[in-house]
């Protein structure tokens, strides 16, 4: 603490040395060039250049003889101007106030600087008491209620705009099925859990065909009852392992809801399928070894058997090419009608499935031609992913205004319904959105 307001001390008498002498100097200033010089010498550099452009014949005479007549009464006004600004500056000096307003300077600034920073600063990392950030995890380390759900960052206005825009065009279109699934997923962004189960009522012609939305719907309706997986949710959960038996929320759901029971057995099995299904020494899978051994822990406390963990061959170990690469273009035709920074959408869609991308790259028109590679790590949701749809319509998209959503007047093009895998595709640009 002493050596930091040792520095600042320091540097406000560092600061003073610049502002304080010249208040407190009683002389003006002697000058370098006199400013009567300084005209002339201005107004005769752009009398040469007249002359210049004169005798080239790049005006005309009488364009000529108006000028230099203009340049010329510039130059008397001037002069006359600044000989009186300058006799007027002869006689001010500093005077007696001077001394006042170094006073009141010396006392005011660092007063300011002072309490600015006790508002807006951070004075308890001065002292040594701004507290650690500690992250408390679940009693046992079993996700309470939503499980993988997580808790998701605020982003502010920026997804605020886009509820308010998704809101106003489900007023206007209540049919479109995948318009309530976004409005849902984003209302769990945000933590608006009753709101998203309203959404999700209306998208579940949708939900009830995809593992994830399912699992997405049984977490929220959970979070919506304080965490309570019993009734609805856990019936889903269930619905979302017949589709997807290595679905990672509904694992670690099921897994949660059969411990929070006391079906320990049970909860094992979920867990242990849950930990060879996601990445070895990932986040899950050091919570599912945590969880695990705290279920074997209760199970030993209990008298119970530890049941063996058998080998389980999942989706994820036998699945294939989960991208796709190719080169986007942009037609000569609608080349000319685009600007260097518009933006450019590289997006991959399920050919039978949701709209929503499966994986999107963003660039600027100054980039194409550009080779991409889309892959499952660029999914923008879980469980809508390359790897969760075998045929999927890779498309581009040049948008003036930088909205994800397409818009009359944006460019596209499209590949036909290829299959997950496939290189070297060529996408050209050559269609406008009606």
């Amino acid at each position: 603490m002493v050596v930091f307001w040792i520095i600042a001390v320091c540097l406000f008498i560092a600061a003073m040395l610049f502002v304080l002498p010249p208040l407190l100097s009683r002389k003006v200033a002697d000058k370098v060039i006199e400013h009567n010089e300084l005209n002339v010498s201005v107004y005769k550099d752009q009398l040469a250049e007249l002359e210049r452009d004169n005798e080239m014949g790049a005006i005309t005479p009488d364009y000529y003889e108006k000028t230099k007549h203009e340049i010329e009464r510039r130059l008397l006004q001037d002069v006359q101007e600044a000989n009186q600004d300058d006799g007027e500056q002869a006689r001010t000096t500093t005077g007696p106030g001077g001394r006042p307003l170094v006073i009141v300077l010396a006392v005011v600034i660092p007063l300011f600087s002072v309490l600015l920073y006790m508002d807006l600063g951070s004075p308890a990392a001065v002292t040594g008491d701004e507290p650690a950030v500690v992250a408390v995890p679940a009693a046992g380390g079993i996700p309470a209620g939503g499980g993988a759900s997580g808790e998701h960052p605020d982003t502010g206005d920026q997804v605020e705009a886009m509820v308010q825009q998704l809101e106003l065009r489900m007023e206007e279109q209540p049919d479109d099925l995948e318009g309530w699934l976004m409005l849902a997923r984003t209302y769990r962004f945000q933590q608006r859990h009753a709101d998203a189960v309203r959404a999700f009522e209306k998208a579940m012609p949708l939900v009830n065909t995809n593992p994830q939305f399912l699992a997405d719907f049984a977490d929220t309706l959970a979070m919506a009852t304080n965490g309570n997986l019993d009734g609805r949710p856990i019936r889903l959960i269930r619905q979302a392992l017949e589709l997807d038996p290595d679905n990672v929320q509904s694992l670690w759901l099921t897994g949660t809801y059969d411990f929070e029971r006391g079906d320990y057995e049970e909860a094992l099995s979920s867990w242990r399928r849950l930990r060879n299904v996601v990445e070895p020494d990932s986040q899950d899978a050091n919570a599912m070894n945590t969880n695990i051994a705290e279920v074997e822990a209760r199970l030993r406390a209990a008298g119970r058997a530890i049941p063996p963990e058998d080998e389980i061959i999942t989706v994820s170990s036998v699945k294939g090419p989960t991208f796709v690469t190719g080169t986007v273009r942009v037609d000569p035709v609608y080349q000319e009608k685009t600007a260097p920074t518009d933006t450019v959408f590289i997006y991959a869609r399920a050919a039978n499935g949701p709209r929503m991308p499966l994986a999107m790259l963003k660039k600027q028109v100054q980039d194409l031609p550009f080779e991409f590679t889309l892959d499952e790590k660029m999914a923008m949701m879980s469980g809508m992913s390359l790897a969760d749809y075998p045929q999927i319509v890779v498309s581009a998209r040049i948008s003036k205004s930088g909205n994800a959503m397409a818009q009359s007047g944006d460019f596209e093009g499209r590949t036909a319904v290829i299959d997950v895998g496939m290189i070297g595709l060529d996408i050209n640009i050559n269609n406008e959105v009606p």
